[in-house]
């Protein structure tokens, strides 16, 4: 019987990456619309906590929605390995040594990915150990890595990783 050596780790890039995320962004926003969860919010928060932008009737953020995202982002990338936009990408989150992430794990970055995004991307991007391997600040702290399951025309070794250009 011939045993089968797994590959190396090919890490993701941050276009596929970003194309994953904006397509759950839009799922999810499209499921708090459809079940009215601003309304919602603005029945059980007191407005005070809820800040508008000026001139129109929308809040700058929500704190059902960053729910919502962490819950989402959270369970389907430790139960799954990958949410819906990573599935259509063929992305899938892993620890830094290929195996599933734990749910611990996939709780961390979540919160990056879900309430500090902005900040997230800049810090793990403008850290060199961080950007050699296309990890976001709060996927450092988890350990964790986005890789690509598919046979990438083209590649870079980076350390004990292969990159996708």
């Amino acid at each position: 019987m011939k045993s089968s050596k797994p590959g190396p780790i090919v890490l993701a890039n941050w276009g596929r990456r970003f194309i994953a995320w904006f397509v759950d962004y839009l799922i999810i926003n499209v499921l708090l619309a459809y079940f009215s969860v601003e309304q919602v919010e603005k029945n059980l928060i007191p407005s005070q906590l809820l800040p508008r932008l000026p001139g129109f009737d929308i809040s700058i953020w929500s704190p059902f929605s960053v729910l919502v995202f962490f819950s989402y982002w959270t369970f389907s990338e430790w139960y799954f390995g990958r949410s819906i936009g990573q599935l259509l990408l063929n992305l899938r989150l892993v620890d830094s040594e290929g195996r599933n992430a734990s749910l611990k794990a996939s709780a961390i970055q979540s919160v990056g990915k879900s309430l500090f995004l902005p900040f997230d991307c800049l810090v793990g991007w403008s850290y060199e150990p961080s950007r050699r391997i296309r990890q976001r600040f709060f996927s450092r702290l988890s350990n964790t890595v986005v890789i690509f399951l598919g046979n990438p025309s083209r590649t870079i070794r980076e350390g004990k990783y292969v990159k996708e250009p």
